[in-house]
């Protein structure tokens, strides 16, 4: 396949690096001039990259740290000055080399050096995705625990950074197999499961993607006792999995923004898209609109235009920006069809305002575009890719 070329709207590029060859890269975080890029795994370079971007068209390395390949350890969180996170998520069933299912602290006092410290053991296989509320000094983890089907909400207080305490643990009915519980769902439907990707924080409220499961939100006025509240999934009706990967409310805001997740190739499955969710009767969420970059033939529930779905890679959403508020655009991206930027100010009409696709290489004949992080210092984003095309800089000039 030859590789396509970088196409952009309202958005130019602005500096690039290929990560040194690590170019299979997850989550983001931008601080001070330097930016820290969990690697993806997906090439087999699991481990952390720190460039200097005080200069963005011209992002240096300078320090990268290999881990191994016993677990995944694709995600990253700068806590506070001197504290960094980790997850590991171990790809076994059992500890192997000393590696342990969990979180992994770090010492950044030196920020281009981190210095490892300790790991937090969850028993299990570990965490997937960790969540950093600063307001509460909380952590909202997805992580496994003996006798639970699939991942749970973990909370940890962050009261000490260097020693977070679990404090917390919720679930939706039916996951707790050791204590009797039955599914809530029909598990002939939701394919993969009923599990916890990822929570974040609304005010006292945790608003959760449930992976083929939905959204759902739980209380969390009490931190020790996360009380379910709903959960929500239109594809248990419908006949395809829907991979619910964030539900976020932005601060500020009333209306919710959830994102599914692409987890096949060539469109064997549905596109995942984003949808829009009116919250202002928190106990009753009212679905209003959703969001696709493309035209989808309503028979087929494909692209119109048949070339993303010849590509061998995912074409659908994934991540979007955590750290938006409510009158921020909308920056998610789309794997295949790279960065996208929406205009959410009438939740019940987004419109789409730019989109930035990197250039293909003979390797990545498309992107895989995989996390994306907005700099509120200098309003640049950052974008990585999965599967080999690295960090891209851009800039939004709509």
């Amino acid at each position: 396949m030859e590789p396509w070329p970088e196409q952009s709207h309202n958005v130019r590029l602005v500096g690039h690096s290929d990560l040194n060859g690590w170019g299979d890269a997850f989550q983001i975080q931008v601080r001070d001039g330097l930016c820290y890029v969990a690697g993806s795994g997906e090439a087999g370079h699991d481990g952390l990259t720190i460039l200097d971007v005080k200069d963005p068209s011209n992002p240096r390395v300078i320090h990268q740290m290999a881990d191994g390949p016993e677990a995944r350890t694709h995600k990253v969180l700068l806590i506070d000055d001197n504290v960094l996170i980790t997850n590991s998520e171990l790809r076994g069933d059992a500890p192997i080399n000393g590696v342990v299912g969990g979180l992994r602290i770090f010492d950044i006092s030196n920020p281009t050096e981190p210095r490892f410290v300790r790991y937090v053991d969850t028993e299990s296989k570990g965490i997937h995705r960790p969540i950093y509320d600063e307001r509460r000094k909380l952590l909202y983890c997805s992580g496994f625990r003996d006798g639970f089907e699939g991942k749970i909400i973990l909370v940890y207080d962050m009261a000490d950074p260097w020693n977070p305490e679990l404090v917390g643990e919720g679930w939706v009915p039916g996951q707790h197999v050791a204590g009797g519980e039955q599914p809530s769902w029909d598990a002939a439907k939701i394919g993969m499961g009923c599990w916890l990707h990822e929570a974040n924080p609304w005010g006292d409220v945790l608003t959760c993607g449930f992976w083929n499961g939905g959204v759902a939100l739980f209380d969390l006025a009490d931190p020790t006792s996360p009380e379910f509240i709903w959960r929500h999934n239109p594809h248990e009706t419908h006949g395809w999995p829907g991979a619910y990967h964030t539900f976020l409310v932005p601060p500020g805001s009333s209306y919710g923004i959830a994102a599914t997740e692409t987890i096949s190739s060539d469109c064997a499955h549905p596109p995942a898209f984003v949808s829009f969710y009116d919250v202002r009767n928190p106990r009753e969420p009212l679905p209003i609109s959703t969001f696709m970059p493309h035209a989808i033939d309503p028979e087929t529930m494909k692209p119109v235009d048949p070339r993303w779905c010849t590509t061998g890679t995912r074409y659908g959403a994934h991540n979007l920006w955590l750290d938006m508020a409510a009158d921020d655009l909308l920056y998610v991206v789309w794997f295949a069809a790279g960065l996208r930027v929406v205009d959410w100010s009438n939740p019940y009409q987004p419109r789409e305002v730019g989109f930035y696709m990197p250039a293909g290489t003979p390797e990545c004949p498309v992107p895989q575009s995989n996390d994306v992080y907005v700099d509120r210092e200098t309003g640049l984003i950052y974008i990585s890719d999965r599967a080999g095309l690295g960090l891209h800089i851009v800039e939004f000039t709509g």
